[in-house]
């Protein structure tokens, strides 16, 4: 691997745009590289993120390797050594830090399966969810709030009334002061859902804006998604290509017992699923591949809620309501008539 490609694959890799395929060839390069010149501190469990930081500049800058220049070079055999750095990061912390830029960002990585939470500098605390990516400023605490939200996250933001808050997803943005609320934006899901706890927050989408109040809801999804799924009391937005159906939730958000909110207490819990949507629900929160071999009829709806049951517990109870079977390979598991 040219010292070109590599910073090209690092860069996809560290802002979560890089493929399957292209984070395991760069996680076997780490490996192979540490096996062959082991870091100075690779014994570091949980290594310091801004101390690690320093000490890669630091080096940088004592051999000459650095340069203070707008766009700034890493010489070949720095680079691999802030390569591997950053990577152990990833691997080790599970939270790593983009390479040296004037606008320096930090991320916070979850894979499927795995849930963390983390105090910005600026006081907000952010609950992750599996599978989900956040990037926000590392001087977020004297700069704009803004940060990027792929998955799905809790939020409880300190109050700066000269800063708004902003979380940008694929498809909307969320702009707040001070308040309590999940976002749930999983690539490839069909919708963006905010639900608020307290405070209020203003949704903005190509010059369409609306505001929720606490206790409410709001699902954005393409207009030929919306089929009959409206309940009693919803109000409707219409942006053009999509909508915005804002509805009530129970009113004792706060304790955390709408569905919308239990995952941040290691509850697993879905309502009127079909099989395809809980599978992919399923898959994330157990780490597994689940794959559905056969159709089901649509008519195949399921609810229920798991604390601390296993990806096989649950589905021998599903299958008390429903049909199906299922195999397991290695870490895969199919479900069949």
């Amino acid at each position: 691997m040219s010292d070109q490609q590599l910073i090209g694959l690092l860069e996809k890799y560290l802002q979560g745009d890089a493929t399957e395929e292209e984070r395991t060839a760069l996680e076997s390069w780490y490996e192979g590289y540490r096996s062959a010149a082991p870091l100075p501190d690779a014994d570091f469990s949980q290594p310091d993120l801004l101390q690690m930081y320093h000490t890669i500049t630091d080096q940088l800058k004592k051999d000459g390797d650095w340069q203070e220049a707008p766009v700034r070079t890493i010489k070949p055999r720095w680079w691999r050594m802030a390569a591997a750095a950053v990577l152990l990061l990833v691997t080790g912390a599970g939270i790593w830090m983009l390479l040296p830029r004037a606008d320096r960002q930090l991320a916070m990585d979850t894979k499927d399966g795995v849930r963390k939470k983390v105090m910005l500098e600026d006081g907000t605390q952010v609950w992750l969810n599996v599978g989900s990516h956040l990037t926000y400023p590392a001087n977020i605490g004297n700069s704009k709030r803004d940060v990027f939200l792929k998955g799905e996250a809790f939020f409880e933001v300190a109050r700066k009334e000269t800063r708004p808050f902003v979380i940008h997803t694929t498809d909307m943005n969320i702009q707040v002061l001070g308040t309590r609320f999940n976002v749930k934006a999983y690539e490839g899901d069909g919708s963006i859902e905010t639900t608020l706890v307290d405070g209020r927050v203003a949704l903005n989408r190509k010059g369409n804006s609306l505001v929720l109040e606490p206790g409410e809801k709001a699902i954005l999804k393409k207009k030929d998604k919306v089929k009959g799924e409206l309940s009693v009391g919803s109000r409707i937005a219409d942006w053009g290509d999509v909508l915005v159906i804002v509805e009530k939730v129970a009113t004792d958000v706060t304790n955390k017992k709408v569905t919308e909110l239990v995952w941040m207490d290691d509850r697993l819990e879905f309502r009127d699923k079909s099989f395809p949507e809980l599978v992919k629900l399923m898959s994330r929160w157990y780490g597994r591949k689940i794959i559905l071999t056969d159709t089901f009829p649509a008519d195949y709806r399921f609810r229920g809620t798991f604390k601390k049951e296993t990806v096989t517990e649950v589905l021998n109870a599903l299958q008390v309501t429903a049909d199906f079977n299922y195999t397991i390979k290695g870490d895969s598991i199919y479900i069949h008539h």
